[in-house]
């Protein structure tokens, strides 16, 4: 007789079709665990139809949030409530502690139905600014089975709130985009090269969303004085946000807009042709008032294809990137040690052969399997 799968709701408001690091982590865990039945609740996106076909397991987008009703998660309650009715749910996974939680806290609490948590570093460190909000979030978390972070410094923030650290458990992302993947061919590299003026060119690369944390300013403003010494330096920005515009007027008003290269969104084929292109893989992300990065996978996948990366020095970055090893880690509000650290990948051809080798290495620890096997055996213990 075949074992009945458990039943496992996730619900979130990051996941593919959008993009983004989060929305990756959760996409990839699902991808990785046939041994349980997921149903996914998440918010509509434009490009959702073609996506949530071509998935083995059950999509539901919804606007989650009541645009009139107080509390605005109480929409989200009723359609939980729903779906443990229809879809016979064995267990909840929060994908956002608020406003997520609050909803799923009221579900266990009048219908039983346990729930875990996955924490990032930024829904625990912007909570703490209000403290009302962080009342919540620690009884959201005292009352789940067990919380799941992505880095060591999330689940720092976490045992500081109050919660005991054996029931939060590392559970970090892997490599999304792996050059094995991919047939990239010289016709592809040259396609893009001719495309975005970039041959005999020096690219740096940054691939993330577009707000102001992520450091694209800082690599702007220090172009002019590299340009100076690497005339045929050129800056690529991947990815779509609300910070689109200033950048745009920055790039402008410094005059570099032959330097600088918006790209868009992109996909994994054109992503993966154009790490190859490039030279180093920059995101000096920053800590904008507990807005933090919580671990950066992308300076894993630039790892991948031999990439050296230069990151910012907070949050959860340093696990990902092993300084003077993989990349160089600066302070990020300091456009000398940028300067300094891109030309010294760029000048010292040992030391950038070092680091790519070793970056390709280090990428080997983090992958789903890994990482899946681990929140099984959690589920299994405490779900």
């Amino acid at each position: 007789m075949e074992k009945i799968k458990k039943k496992i709701l996730l619900v979130t408001f990051e996941f593919p079709p959008a993009l983004g690091g989060v929305e990756n982590y959760y996409f990839n865990l699902i991808n990785n665990l046939s041994n349980y039945e997921f149903i996914v609740l998440t918010i509509p996106n434009e490009k959702a139809n073609s996506f949530d076909l071509e998935q083995n397991f059950k999509i539901i987008r919804e606007n989650l949030l009541s645009k009139f009703n107080y509390p605005k998660w109480f929409k989200l309650f009723k359609l939980i409530k729903n779906l443990i009715k229809v879809e016979s749910i064995d267990l909840i996974w929060v994908g956002d502690v608020l406003p997520v939680g609050n909803a799923v806290y009221l579900i266990n609490k009048l219908y039983k139905i346990p729930y875990f948590v996955s924490t990032h570093g930024i829904d625990i460190m912007l909570p703490q600014k209000n403290k009302r909000k962080e009342m919540i979030m620690k009884k959201i978390l005292k009352n789940s089975s067990f919380i799941t972070a992505n880095s060591k410094f999330t689940l720092k923030q976490i045992a500081n709130i109050g919660l005991n650290e054996e029931k939060i458990k590392l559970l970090y992302p892997a490599v999304t985009l792996n050059p094995q993947q991919y047939d990239i061919t010289k016709k592809d590299m040259d396609e893009l090269s001719n495309k975005y003026n970039l041959n005999d060119k020096i690219i740096l690369i940054t691939v993330s969303r577009l707000v102001k944390r992520k450091g694209h300013e800082t690599i702007i403003r220090i172009l002019p004085e590299l340009l100076n010494e690497i005339p045929n330096l050129v800056y690529l920005i991947v990815g779509t946000g609300t910070y689109l515009s200033e950048l745009k007027k920055l790039v402008d008003r410094l005059n570099l807009n032959n330097q600088v290269i918006f790209l868009g969104a992109v996909s994994d084929q054109t992503l993966a042709t154009l790490y190859k292109l490039s030279k180093i893989f920059i995101m000096p992300a920053k800590d904008i008032q507990g807005d933090v990065e919580g671990f950066g996978i992308v300076y894993l996948d630039a790892n991948s294809f031999g990439l050296p990366v230069i990151a910012g020095n907070t949050g959860g970055v340093k696990e990902a990137v092993l300084d003077n090893k993989t990349g160089i880690l600066i302070d990020p509000n300091n456009k000398g040690e940028l300067g300094q650290a891109i030309l010294k990948l760029i000048n010292d051809k040992e030391l950038y052969s070092k680091m790519s080798q070793a970056g390709i290495k280090h990428v080997v620890l983090f992958n789903w399997l890994k990482q899946s096997k681990i929140l099984s055996d959690l589920i299994e213990k405490n779900g």
